[in-house]
């Protein structure tokens, strides 16, 4: 049997199994060693996998809805190399492309494919591997590795065994193809590659390369792991009302990080007290250890307080606490120098809460002239710093 494919000027023999005892033969449409059947031209030594000659020339990809892609048998571009946007390797062989410069080896895009239409079968046969039980043979590689679909962590959840050449969570297969969303109520939001390279609107971060849910009329997008966020919270540190997830149109101080919101970001806000938490914050850690700047840990504490003793700032905010030397501060402020070289002072200048009483006549800062409020420490220049 033979036929006649668009990549090669002569006609390709059926090849029933390819044997490793002769010559090693890699196929010329997805670069893998040809163990199988296969249609080649030994002439010329071009071979096909199979499922790499049944790969169509067009494909509508449910997870591109936009544009067809077509299959090319080099790289699209004339400088610089093709990036696969399933695995983020480089396209060396056949690739599907899109004008919209979205790129996908024949294989990627044959495998996402049969995600995306929930060909549950052919997973069957890939093994899972639960990290929490399997911890041997966990190479460096896969400690780095994220999931092609999400983005985290390969090793935060069940994955398919990385034989099968992809790096992907179990639970990521299964994800819904379309969702409603309450954050974009007027048309549902559909499983895609970003395309586009969207910003999430929850989170505002960038999107790279990778799935997302989204609208394309509308250029919105989530990413996969803030679509389930909770939209309502209990904090705390701001035990009188929850906090809502929702878009606020003021310029706010988060009441942990002390950043001032955009206009129009989402965060988790008390509209009655304009109590404002960015979504990153939530999940600030309850403890910190600097020892490069502070001897000992910051705990997130569960109150708010006026004044940060690190920088001298008033105003209400959630702060970290050194319960040992009993001082407050920003959690921005806990890597502060506490020992600084200033341009107008020839010597080294220290932070410190202790001063003796007759080491300075004049409470008054040299530089702007106020007084000091000695009760939340001061810098100065103490004999011993040279």
């Amino acid at each position: 049997m033979s036929l006649q494919h668009f990549s090669h000027q002569h006609p390709l023999v059926f090849i029933e199994s390819q044997g490793h005892e002769i010559e090693k033969v890699y196929c010329s449409g997805c670069g893998e060693l040809v163990s199988g059947s296969s249609f080649a031209c030994v002439e010329c030594g071009f071979y096909l996998h199979k499922q790499c000659d049944e790969a169509p020339a067009e494909m509508n990809h449910p997870f591109h809805r936009n544009h067809n892609l077509n299959l090319l048998t080099r790289n699209p571009y004339k400088t610089g190399t093709a990036t696969c946007d399933f695995c983020r390797k480089p396209c060396e062989n056949f690739v599907y492309h899109c004008s919209c410069n979205l790129n996908f080896h024949i294989k990627c895009a044959l495998f996402s494919h049969s995600i995306a239409e929930k060909r549950n079968a052919e997973f069957q046969d890939i093994p899972r591997i639960d990290p929490s039980i399997n911890t041997g043979n966990v190479t460096e590689e896969l400690k780095k590795a994220e999931c092609f679909a999400c983005w985290k962590p390969l090793l935060d959840s069940v994955y398919f065994s990385p034989n099968c050449g992809f790096y992907l969570h179990a639970k990521c297969v299964d994800l819904p193809a379309e969702i409603n969303h309450f954050f974009h109520q007027e048309h549902p939001l559909f499983l895609q590659f970003n395309s586009q390279r969207l910003s999430c609107k929850i989170c505002q971060k960038p999107q790279r390369p990778g799935f997302v849910y989204c609208c394309s009329l509308c250029k919105f997008a989530l990413h996969i792991q803030c679509v389930t966020i909770p939209t309502k919270i209990n904090q705390p540190f701001h035990r009188k009302h929850p906090l809502v997830l929702q878009s606020v149109d003021e310029c706010l101080p988060c009441q942990i990080c002390q950043e001032t919101t955009n206009l129009n970001d989402v965060v988790y806000f008390c509209s009655i007290c304009k109590f404002v938490l960015h979504i990153r914050c939530v999940s600030s850690p309850p403890i910190i250890e600097d020892k490069l700047h502070h001897e000992h840990p910051f705990t997130l504490f569960p109150r708010q307080v006026s004044y940060c003793d690190a920088c001298g700032t008033l105003g209400n905010y959630v702060p970290y606490i050194c319960s040992t030397c009993g001082i407050f501060v920003h959690k921005n402020c806990i890597s502060v120098p506490r020992i600084i070289k200033f341009y107008r002072h020839q010597h080294r200048i220290a932070h410190t809460y202790f001063l003796d009483q007759n080491e300075s006549e004049s409470w008054e800062c040299r530089f702007c002239l106020e007084e000091v409020n000695k009760e939340h420490g001061v810098t100065f220049v103490p004999n011993a710093i040279t």
